[in-house]
């Protein structure tokens, strides 16, 4: 009789290149996409230009590539954050990464843990149930030699 439950592959274990791997994507995917910028809004030009002068005094500077709006009362614009606050978005997501794919490693670990605490389990009442039959059959076989002997065989004259 086999195992019905098998554990596959091995517990992972800590990578420093899969964790710098994972950090080096995440600031691709931030510097790559609207993370690194900010939206501003105003309902009025003269607001709007305010806005975006002040951000450009604190470090913003206005996205080339995505759109300006310009339509009645909703006028917006992507700026790129300044470097030291996209450094500041980064180590915080950088070090969120980290906690991920330790928690990632955690959880995988505790699923192996789980997955062969239950293929020891049924390993054992496996055992316990071949025990069980065996010494089952044995009685059955003591109980039927016990029968044999207590009865004769039948004789029937000819």
């Amino acid at each position: 009789m086999t195992n019905t439950i098998k554990i596959k592959g091995s517990v992972p274990k800590f990578d420093q290149s899969e964790l710098e791997r994972r950090q080096e994507s995440y600031k691709q995917m931030y510097l790559n996409t609207r993370e690194c910028k900010t939206i501003t809004r105003a309902e009025l030009p003269y607001q709007f230009i305010q806005t975006v002068i002040k951000m450009t005094d604190d470090g913003y500077v206005l996205d080339e590539k995505l759109p300006i709006r310009m339509e009645s009362l909703n006028y917006s614009a992507y700026m790129t954050k300044p470097q030291h606050v996209q450094d500041a978005d980064l180590a915080l997501m950088i070090g969120k990464v980290k906690e991920d794919y330790i928690a990632e490693l955690e959880r995988e670990r505790q699923r192996f843990k789980e997955l062969l605490k239950a293929q020891l389990i049924e390993r054992d009442e496996i055992k316990e149930a071949e025990k069980i039959a065996s010494a089952k059959a044995k009685r059955l076989a003591q109980i039927e030699d016990e029968v044999n002997n207590t009865f004769a065989d039948l004789v029937i004259p000819s």
